[in-house]
């Protein structure tokens, strides 16, 4: 994702208000609009294909997770519109719950060794939790049904694991997507509390500065691409009300067809992230840490000491020579995750 392409979409958004003006004139209205819509129709980013692509290095594949090292039990959450979550339970003695939540085109299952080193490092039982749409969960894989629809799941968890023990404590944990959610959970007022934000490699949100200049990896063709001109064009849409065209798909991946995602919608790309990194770190007002690793692939882990600590009192490690997937497994990372619920009491 360039840094620079996320720049030019806030400057087009300042055309919103001359379409929601327009409004006042029918015929300008619809002018305008039909100029929209062919914003919306424009085609889909597509990718060329990899002529004999390198294979994958041990420690790249040992970080995606697909080990199977720590038991668990099954279970599911019901959520308000029927639908259910599938979660994975890492039983323990304990007072805390951490409730961890996967990153972008994962699951619980690739969460299966970061889960089980929470639960040894820090005493607490785990849930591993499949997000709407993803991994055993129901819903439509890469969508929601409507913007923030991600939060309000995390909200019927909240409520089901608090109903059993109210007193207990609750860490929010997240890697990448799922540090965002948080992030947009933080920013609501009428959920569920929560005793403290655990946060690893976080989507900060599309205005932070933690997001790389460069397309992720060192492909020629990029993993990622965005539908620029069909964002823009549902973010004059939502503007002025108008949310049906919200389905479309605006972030795309270089994955084979057969993959259980290769695509996400805007609603489900705007759930992702608070709207504002700034106000989703300064509403969180209890124990905060992220963790990072140095050689991220996908955030810029230079960047993060500055809006941490700028709009939060949180706590910010960057972990040498580490990775974007390899930060949830890392030895470090669990020791000061350790020291930290420690430091804070949380356990």
């Amino acid at each position: 994702m360039k840094r620079t392409v996320i720049n030019f979409i806030f400057p087009v958004l300042l055309l919103i208000p001359y379409l929601v003006k327009a409004q006042e004139t029918t015929t300008q209205f619809e002018k305008v609009k039909i100029a929209v819509i062919d914003l919306l129709n424009t085609p889909d980013p597509t990718f060329e294909p990899v002529i004999n692509p390198a294979p994958m290095d041990a420690k790249t594949m040992k970080d995606l997770g697909f080990e199977q090292i720590y038991k668990n039990s099954p279970h599911k959450f019901m959520m308000r519109d029927g639908k259910q979550l599938f979660s994975y339970l890492y039983e323990q003695q304990s007072d805390t719950t951490i409730l961890l939540l996967h990153g972008v085109l994962s699951s619980a299952y690739m969460m299966n060794k970061t889960a089980g080193l929470l639960r040894k490092n820090t005493h607490s039982k785990v849930i591993a939790l499949d997000l709407r749409g993803h991994g055993q969960s129901e819903g439509k894989p890469g969508d929601v049904d409507y913007i923030n629809q991600y939060v309000d799941d995390i909200v019927d968890v909240l409520l089901s694991i608090k109903k059993d023990n109210p007193h207990q404590k609750i860490i929010l944990a997240g890697h990448s997507m799922g540090g965002g959610l948080i992030l947009r959970y933080a920013l609501e007022t009428k959920v569920p509390n929560v005793d403290g934000y655990l946060l690893l490699a976080p989507h900060l949100g599309a205005n932070a500065p933690t997001l790389r200049k460069e397309p992720l990896g060192t492909e020629t063709e990029p993993f990622m691409k965005m539908h620029i001109n069909r964002i823009i064009g549902l973010k004059m849409m939502n503007a002025i009300g108008e949310t049906k065209y919200n389905d479309l798909p605006v972030l795309f991946f270089n994955l084979p067809a057969a993959m259980p995602i290769t695509k996400y919608s805007y609603r489900a790309n705007e759930s992702m992230y608070p709207v504002d990194y700034k106000k989703g770190l300064s509403s969180i007002n209890k124990p905060l840490l992220v963790v990072i690793g140095s050689n991220d692939e996908a955030f810029d882990a230079n960047k993060y000491h500055e809006a941490i600590s700028t709009y939060t009192n949180g706590e910010i490690h960057i972990i040498n020579n580490e990775t974007h997937n390899g930060i949830r497994h890392n030895a470090k990372t669990m020791e000061i995750i350790s020291n930290w619920v420690n430091n804070h009491k949380l356990q």
